[in-house]
């Protein structure tokens, strides 16, 4: 059997300069970013200058002076995530915004333990290792490969066991973008804009695609 995406989830993050505190659920329903049912019934786990973490039924916000996530674990609410993130980046299009990454995360159930080592022995084979360790067995593998496309920045792939599932690998796929280099350039926000309103459906399929790969290579080993 194939292996099977259990739970899934996408994030995006920008790094840059942010003000946690206004970063409310009462803000985003004021400007129409959030539901005012949705914003009434959000969990909030701190409101402060320095931080701002809450919780609707679909949507994650965490936010720091330097770093700004929103994410989401239901399938249906992806597209809502891009709108969201957009709609914000016009209402702060003067936030100084330098990096952004678009994430993609999955658990595979792998479905047998013999797979499931397959395929750290695929990924990391045992026979260099086994000289200089007793039994050593794959934590977490991190790749980097450069972009495939005309912007700055790097695809970097994470993979571990997962946490979540007896014979299962959590893979994440980091879709980051290179916005700002200069201190002085004020335009990092529109090109964010811009790259999830025009690359949005590339980068959800380039990250399924290479974790559907991954997790396939313990197959038949």
């Amino acid at each position: 059997m194939p292996p099977q995406i259990q739970v899934q989830g996408v994030s995006i993050v920008l790094i840059g300069s942010f003000n946690p505190a206004i970063f409310q659920p009462s803000w985003f329903a004021l400007h129409n970013l959030l539901r005012s049912e949705e914003a009434d019934a959000a969990t909030i786990d701190i409101i402060h200058p320095d931080v701002a973490h809450f919780k609707t039924e679909w949507l994650e916000v965490n936010i720091v002076r330097d770093r700004f996530q929103i994410s989401t674990v239901q399938e249906s609410y992806y597209e809502a995530l891009r709108d969201l993130a957009v709609g914000i980046l016009m209402l702060l299009s003067h936030t100084p915004v330098k990096v952004m990454g678009i994430n993609r995360d999955f658990h595979f159930d792998l479905a047998s333990e013999e797979t499931w080592h397959a395929l750290g022995h695929r990924l990391v084979p045992k026979g260099d290792w086994n000289p200089l360790l007793k039994n050593p067995g794959m934590e977490a593998l991190v790749v980097k490969g450069i972009r495939p496309d005309a912007f700055e920045g790097y695809i970097r792939v994470t993979v571990q066991p997962s946490g979540r599932i007896k014979y299962g690998v959590f893979i994440e796929v980091n879709d980051h973008y290179v916005l700002t280099r200069d201190e002085k350039e004020v335009d990092g926000s529109d090109k964010a804009r811009l790259i999830l309103s025009e690359r949005w459906s590339e980068s959800m399929q380039r990250g399924s695609e290479i974790a559907q790969a991954i997790a396939k290579l313990g197959e038949n080993v």
